[in-house]
């Protein structure tokens, strides 16, 4: 995956509470906690991603285009939210936004699998063999 994933940081288990830890005698238990801890969450879990982890889900304004009125410019499908109904001024992102590596490697260093890593010269690197040509 080339960017910190869908929902964001999906991968990051202390975000989310997830995988599991060893406890001092030595056996795994669900990071989440215990059962009762478990039960007491599952209509109501505070550590699940919200809309903003995922995106806000969109769909375009293609109705426009057809009943625009004859005009000077081309009229456009602009964006509209999907759980407001209003029109969004900018899309920020969405389940693909990362793909084939596209965005800034400073957007995608957040990843929680580059915490152990020398970001900047892994950027470099990455920038020699990776590049968009016109």
């Amino acid at each position: 995956k080339p960017g910190i994933g869908y929902p964001k940081e999906w991968e990051n288990q202390d975000k989310w509470n997830g995988g599991w830890v060893r406890t001092r005698a030595g056996k795994l238990v669900p990071r989440a906690g215990g059962r009762w801890r478990m039960l007491a969450k599952i209509f109501a879990n505070p550590d699940l991603p919200q809309i903003d982890d995922y995106y806000e889900p969109f769909d375009f304004d293609y109705q426009n285009l057809h009943t625009a009125k004859d005009s000077q410019h081309q009229p456009t499908a602009r964006p509209r939210s999907l759980i407001s109904g209003e029109r969004m001024q900018k899309i920020e992102w969405g389940p693909n936004w990362e793909e084939i590596l596209g965005s800034e490697f400073s957007k995608r260093s957040r990843d929680y699998n580059f915490n152990e890593v020398q970001k900047e010269i892994y950027g470099a690197f990455e920038k020699t063999f990776m590049m968009y040509l016109p």
